[in-house]
C-alpha cells in the first residue's frame, strides 16, 4: 500500500512538471465581485479598489473614443484575465479597474495561498493603457508615449512593451540576453519635493561596496535615519542577481536619459563601468524609465537595508 501510494504522488508530480495546472484559489473566481474582494484582501486602502473595463475610462489626452477604439481593436474589453504570467503551474489574475484613477494589478500566485499583488500601471497621468496577454506568459503592454521634458524626444503614437515576470517582477522580454564584463556600477539618487532617500552607492567586481547615505535613509527595523559612509561585501545572492539583470536588460542598449512628464520628482544616475573600461550612464528622472530599470532601482535601494554595512 505504501508503495502504491508512493509511486501515485511521483505520478502526480510528473503530471505537473508537463504543464499541468495545479489548483488554486483564483481558479475558482469568476465574478467582478470575487476579483475585487481578492484585491481588497492585500490591504485595507484597496477598498477604494472597482474592477472596470478599459472601454469605461476616459484619456486625458485621447478622451474616450481613444480607450474605446483601442481597447476594441485588441480585444481588450472584459475586466479580468487569467493565465500563468510565471509558468509555475498556478494561474495568476490581471485584473484592471479603478483606484485612484487608471489601474492594472496582476496577482501573482505561488501556490497554498501565497498570493503577491503587482502593479503594472506606474505611471501618473496614464488613464488607460491595454495588456495584451500573449502566449500565456507575456503581455503585450501597449501605452501612449509622452514627450521628455528634459530632451527633444517628443510623443510618439501607440507604442509597446513586451513584458515578461523575472527577478520577481515585470520587465522587458529579451530574446537574447548579452554577457557584459561588468567591472563597476555606482548609483546616485537626489533630493525631491519629499523625503526622497538621497545617496551614493558603488559596488566593483569583487563586491565590495560603499554606501553613503546622506539624507532620508532610514533603517527598515526601527526607522531610524541612517547617515554617514559605510563599507560591505555585497552577499553573493544579491550580488549575482543585480550582474545578472544588468546583463538581460541590456543596459548599453538603453537611452542616457528617461524623465516622466511631471515635476518635482527624484533623479537618479546609474554608471556601469564594463568590458575593459566602457561606461554606461543612464539619468533617469522620475525613476521609471523602464521596468527593468524599475526593478534594478528596487534592487539597488533595498541593498541600504539587507546588507551587514559597517
Amino acid at each position: 500500500m505504501k508503495e502504491i501510494l508512493i509511486f501515485s504522488i511521483l505520478l502526480f508530480t510528473i503530471h505537473i512538471g508537463y504543464g499541468q495546472k495545479i489548483p488554486s484559489r483564483i481558479d475558482s473566481i469568476s465574478s467582478k465581485e470575487d476579483v475585487e474582494k481578492l484585491i481588497r484582501s492585500f490591504d485595507k486602502d484597496y477598498k477604494r479598489f472597482s474592477l472596470k473595463p478599459i472601454t469605461e475610462f476616459t484619456s486625458r489626452n485621447e478622451g474616450n473614443e481613444f480607450c474605446n477604439k483601442i481597447a476594441d481593436s485588441l480585444d481588450i474589453t472584459k475586466s479580468f484575465y487569467k493565465s500563468d504570467f510565471d509558468n509555475n503551474g498556478y494561474t495568476d489574475l490581471l485584473a484592471i479597474g479603478y483606484y485612484y484613477g487608471f489601474k492594472i494589478f496582476v496577482v501573482m500566485n505561488y501556490g497554498k495561498d501565497s498570493l503577491k499583488l503587482n502593479s503594472l500601471t506606474r505611471r501618473s497621468f496614464q488613464e488607460c493603457t491595454f495588456p495584451k496577454i500573449i502566449n500565456d506568459t507575456i503581455i503585450r503592454y501597449y501605452n501612449m508615449s509622452r514627450p521628455n521634458w528634459r530632451t527633444s524626444d517628443k510623443a510618439k503614437s501607440l507604442q509597446f512593451s513586451d513584458l515578461i515576470f523575472r527577478y520577481g517582477d515585470f520587465i522587458e522580454y529579451n530574446m537574447n540576453p548579452k554577457n557584459y564584463s561588468i567591472e563597476k556600477i555606482e548609483y546616485q539618487t537626489t533630493m525631491c519635493y519629499g523625503t526622497c532617500p538621497k545617496f551614493f552607492l558603488s559596488i566593483d567586481k569583487n563586491k565590495a561596496a560603499i554606501f553613503k547615505a546622506e539624507a532620508y535613509n532610514r533603517d527598515a527595523n526601527d526607522g531610524k535615519e541612517i547617515k554617514g559612509t559605510f563599507s560591505t561585501i555585497i552577499e553573493e545572492k544579491q550580488f549575482l542577481e543585480i550582474i545578472s539583470l544588468l546583463n538581460y536588460i541590456d543596459f548599453p542598449s538603453l537611452k542616457d536619459n528617461y524623465a516622466v512628464s511631471w515635476t518635482d520628482d527624484q533623479t537618479s544616475i546609474l554608471t556601469v563601468t564594463y568590458n575593459n573600461g566602457q561606461v554606461k550612464k543612464i539619468q533617469d528622472y522620475g525613476l521609471i524609465g523602464t521596468y527593468g530599470l524599475d526593478k534594478l532601482y528596487q534592487m539597488l535601494f533595498n541593498l541600504r537595508n539587507n546588507q551587514k554595512w559597517k
